[in-house]
């Protein structure tokens, strides 16, 4: 890999009252390209991305996979016996999900193959009441996402494979929570060939910008906007959910930007991005 990469630290993300989006540094956008994404229309019929110079074969989606269970829940705990002594008891709910799917992403010259697959589990509490407002009510006690794809060159760098992890964890039991703010979430994410890596940090909007110009909090914690891509500890990349946009750094050879475009298209076509807002509403 070129080591002319531009490093640059602290990405700013800001939003407007009716936008939300991220801000990228002068620093970085003046040496890299944006490529606005086509083909994320929510239709999975005959899926096909493209931006750039690169486009996807029709993605192939295997069968989604879901299954349930519900059982009542027994607590001694002094907060559940006064709620029972309401008339207010609960039950213990497990969720699963999995998914894949299959595609070839390409520019003028080079092919790679992308399979990938996504995996979900959840842990809820479920309360139960003669009150409407409160019967069926949930609470996340649990959950992990898991996203793997494998990337492999077809016509170049042959016998090379680079493996795609995400994970998104949350635990009630180990997170302070506040009712006005997004609990805090485990979050791990990389690719790699065995002897170099790329991480894959999300980005989140932590501050909004009104009209008038004033800055503040963004209401209900930070929202979660794309993706930041580090290779060699620089910003080679970025995969804007928001805007549907791919940004790539560019001084890099076309073989190692065809591996981040397969990436950010592995990213785009997941079902789950904001994991703890999606949760249990199906992949």
């Amino acid at each position: 890999m070129k080591t002319t990469i531009t490093i640059f630290t602290g990405l700013v993300l800001l939003a407007s009252c009716t936008a939300v989006k991220i801000a990228v540094p002068e620093q970085f956008s003046s040496q890299a390209t944006a490529m606005k994404v086509e083909g994320l229309n929510g239709w999975k019929f005959n899926e096909q991305l493209s931006f750039g110079n690169y486009v996807t074969s029709s993605v192939k989606r295997g069968w989604d996979i879901s299954n349930g269970s519900r059982f009542s829940r027994f607590s001694l705990k002094a907060e559940d016996i006064i709620l029972s002594g309401f008339n207010i008891h609960s039950d213990r709910e497990k969720y699963n999900e999995k998914n894949r799917f299959q595609y070839s992403i390409q520019d003028a010259s080079l092919v790679t193959e992308v399979l990938a697959q996504e995996r979900f589990s959840e842990s809820q509490i479920v309360y139960k009441s003669n009150m409407d407002w409160l019967n069926n009510l949930k609470r996340t006690d649990k959950y992990e996402y898991a996203f793997s794809a494998t990337i492999v060159p077809l016509n170049f760098n042959k016998g090379e494979v680079w493996s795609l992890t995400m994970l998104n964890e949350f635990d009630a039991k180990k997170t302070k929570q506040n009712a006005f703010e997004r609990p805090q979430t485990k979050d791990l994410g990389y690719v790699t060939n065995g002897k170099e890596k790329i991480e894959i940090k999300p980005l989140f909007l932590t501050k909004r910008v009104t009209a008038s110009g004033k800055e503040g909090k963004v209401l209900g914690g930070p929202i979660h906007t794309g993706y930041e891509l580090r290779w060699d500890d620089g910003v080679v990349g970025l995969v804007d959910i928001m805007d549907n946009k791919v940004w790539i750094v560019n001084d890099l050879d076309p073989k190692e930007k065809m591996i981040l475009s397969a990436v950010a298209s592995a990213i785009l076509l997941k079902r789950k991005q904001d994991v703890y807002s999606e949760r249990a509403d199906g992949i």
